[in-house]
């Protein structure tokens, strides 16, 4: 979640994991063959180049300006291509754009286009496609979900508010039909990564303008990326195949590449064992810590926080000696050890590890732990000080809302356990489908809501600027002067280290009021089949398959 952040060296610092699954010299060479949906899959002189993971659910978009979470976000990856992408140590390299050039105060970025990149109906990706996609997302009526990530380019901030209503100001401009000038409000050293992720992927104008509905139907779906869809039974499976006018599909060995829709842990871990599936990262959580344990399943770190939003606006929860209460009143290390089980860090802070402040790695700096956990005697004197401030005897029954999902169910139990033994709160437990979830936490519809924050870039600011005052991605309504101060000071300021103190300070503010209640710091867990490889991971970017092969 991007609001504030400026200048850090985005890919030198990121932590980039490579999972690259193979058994065999790189230059071994693959033959299709035939393989039966439940059959054992073996070594063969011919294998069929198919791959089958699982989306979980029906993506509410594919299209990029309206993508709001990690799933789509994968999916999507696939399918389109940004002005860069990752190569499989991390490193950025040519995309559409196949050079690029960076003004000597760091502000402006011209990008020279790779005249082969096209559209999977065949059009050449040009400039006007960025200039028209990017202020697409920028649109106060599109509400791009991650719309702030452009907020670096020069005007964005004020033309997606509205405040600024000539497009030709917007910091990014087609010099010609293969050249990209793109000016920023300031140097912002990890921008160039930046463009590869996916809010900032193109669209085609054309379909776009003619079309509107264009990203809900295979028939009518145009993509620039090494797939493009084949078929999409909504709710069920979507279906990739290369696009054959990829300017670089020699390096794409699959056939096709298949997003099932399961929902459910115990299921998909069946279909993984009756290798329906090649690829599982929603392993059910009463095996989790025996797979890890025993090298079937492996662990890979993940840019996010797992947290409990408060809403500010409510009579009790606007109390910060109540929210402290309950925060202090839970047992990360019991919840990640019994419940999650996934290699999960206990969070005592905001910002998860291996982020970068611009001046170093953020936890280092500020420290891992910015309260005790599981301090019940402090918890139970703040609910009773608490109490009397809102002039109640005892708490009343408390909500909490939370999306479907196993991990999240359990999770939720064990808290509502911990509250009512240690402090004697009843609490009523909530599940709705995802998108209904998300609305009702935007609309505010909410007293507790578990929640989770990733970062889409390499600097702690991106996770912070969302709990500003009136800042869009509010949706606890937080207002704290002293930490507004902070993130703006961090914002106007370009000495790194100045910068980087304002950040920690900021955070420190945050969490000791409680403004929200860090439980986790988020791991990947996964299994994989050992027939596959060429499917690269990062810390922060979206999975890539574009180079993946079934040897």
């Amino acid at each position: 979640m991007l609001n504030y952040g400026k200048r850090l060296s985005f890919f030198s610092l990121l932590c980039v994991l490579i999972l690259v699954f193979s058994a065999c010299n790189n230059s071994q060479v693959n033959t299709p063959a035939n393989k039966e949906k439940n059959e054992e899959k073996t070594s063969s002189s011919n294998k069929e180049q198919v791959i089958t993971v699982n989306a979980l659910s029906e993506p509410p978009s594919l299209e990029p300006a309206l993508i709001d979470n990690q799933t789509a976000g994968d999916i999507s990856n696939q399918l389109f291509e940004g002005l860069v992408r990752l190569d499989k140590e991390g490193n950025i390299v040519p995309g559409v754009a196949e050079k690029w050039d960076i003004s000597d105060d760091g502000a402006v970025y011209t990008f020279y286009f790779n005249k082969n990149a096209k559209w999977s109906n065949g059009d050449p990706v040009t400039a006007k496609d960025f200039v028209y996609s990017w202020e697409k997302v920028l649109r106060p009526e599109v509400a791009s979900p991650l719309g702030s990530n452009l907020f670096f380019i020069k005007n964005g901030a004020a033309y997606n508010e509205g405040s600024l209503k000539d497009q030709a100001q917007l910091g990014v401009k087609a010099i010609d039909e293969y050249t990209l000038e793109v000016t920023l409000e300031k140097p912002t050293s990890f921008f160039l990564g930046l463009t590869a992720f996916f809010t900032l992927l193109p669209i085609h104008e054309k379909t776009d303008k003619a079309n509107p509905e264009w990203a809900s139907e295979a028939e009518t779906f145009v993509s620039n990326g090494p797939f493009k869809i084949e078929s999409w039974k909504h709710g069920q499976e979507l279906i990739m195949v290369p696009n054959e006018n990829y300017w670089g599909n020699d390096v794409v060995k699959l056939e096709k590449l298949k997003w099932v829709m399961v929902n459910e842990q115990n299921t998909e871990y069946a279909m993984y064992q009756s290798n329906e599936l090649d690829f599982s990262a929603n392993i059910p959580n009463s095996i989790r810590s025996k797979l890890i344990a025993s090298g079937e399943a492996k662990t890979a770190p993940s840019a996010s926080l797992a947290y409990i939003r408060f809403n500010h606006e409510d009579r009790i929860f606007k109390n910060e000696k109540i929210r402290k209460a309950l925060g202090l009143a839970l047992d990360r290390k019991l919840l990640v050890e019994k419940v999650t089980q996934g290699g999960e860090v206990p969070a005592l802070g905001l910002i998860p590890l291996g982020l970068s402040s611009g001046a170093g790695e953020f936890r280092e700096l500020a420290g891992d732990s910015l309260f005790k956990d599981n301090d019940l005697d402090t918890a139970k004197q703040l609910l009773k000080e608490g109490l009397e401030e809102l002039g109640l005897s005892t708490l009343p029954k408390i909500n909490l809302l939370f999306y479907t999902d196993d991990t999240y169910n359990k999770l939720s139990q064990a808290m509502q356990e911990m509250w009512k033994k240690n402090l004697g709160i009843d609490t009523e437990l909530q599940t709705m489908e995802r998108k209904v979830f998300v609305q009702n936490v935007q609309a505010g519809e909410y007293q507790l809501a578990l929640y989770s924050t990733g970062a889409d870039y390499d600097d702690a600011s991106n996770l912070m600027g969302q709990f500003m005052s009136g800042d869009v991605y509010n949706y606890s309504n937080i207002s704290i002067p002293d930490y507004d101060q902070l993130m703006e000071k961090a914002e106007a300021e370009l000495n790194l280290e100045k910068r980087a103190g304002y950040l920690v300070e900021a955070e420190k503010v945050l969490i000791d009021q409680m403004a929200i209640s860090p439980l986790y710091y988020r791991t990947k867990v996964y299994l994989q089949k050992d027939y596959i490889e060429g499917v690269y991971q990062y810390t922060i970017q979206a999975i890539d398959f574009r180079e993946a092969s079934v040897k």
